[in-house]
């Protein structure tokens, strides 16, 4: 006999089944044409479920969002060898390779600098763990703001290349060219 599930059980499961639901819609056709009612329905439930566990439409996207982003963080948190610049470049394939993913591009990419707003990255896990890698950590306060500047100039760009890859016709030129110019401005640094 199969073990009941508890209501704590319950109530995950359907709130992963909400965040699951999520994902897929926004991935698939974007924030602004996915409804609530349509990730309620895609998921077999009412909308009530949805407003229960995520409030509202924007916190649904953010938890999304969430959910993408993570996998960046997963990819930063692969041990890696070599030198900082050669772990970095490691990383940068590995987001290009997400970029593969249309969904990734539609949340993290093209809407979440519009809905959740571009100053988030400044402050997010990925946009630290990007700069800890590139900056060199010179003695002095003149070296490591110069370091600093560069890294977050780096990000800044790379970010752009990351929108114009999701924006792309060809994404595998996109990234190509992505890739080859990162590891030159890389090399600068």
């Amino acid at each position: 006999m199969e073990k009941r599930k508890t209501q704590a059980e319950r109530r995950a499961e359907t709130r992963q089944q909400v965040l699951d639901s999520a994902c897929h819609l926004f991935g698939k056709n974007g924030y602004n044409n996915t409804s609530l009612e349509e990730i309620a329905s895609n998921c077999g439930l009412t909308t009530r479920p949805v407003y229960h566990y995520f409030g509202n439409k924007l916190a649904l996207f953010q938890a999304v969002n969430d959910v993408m982003v993570s996998r960046i963080l997963d990819i930063q948190h692969q041990p890696r060898s070599g030198d900082k610049t050669s772990r970095f470049m490691a990383i940068w394939e590995a987001f290009l390779n997400l970029c593969d993913d249309p969904g990734f591009r539609q949340v993290v990419l093209i809407d979440s600098p519009t809905i959740l707003g571009r100053e988030r990255w400044k402050n997010s896990p990925v946009t630290a763990r990007a700069e800890s890698l590139l900056l060199n950590h010179q003695q002095g306060s003149d070296g490591l703001f110069r370091q600093k500047l560069l890294s977050r100039m780096a990000i800044a760009a790379m970010a752009e290349a990351a929108l114009m890859i999701a924006e792309a016709e060809d994404i595998q030129q996109a990234k190509q060219e992505a890739r080859e110019v990162v590891n030159l401005a890389i090399n600068l640094l």
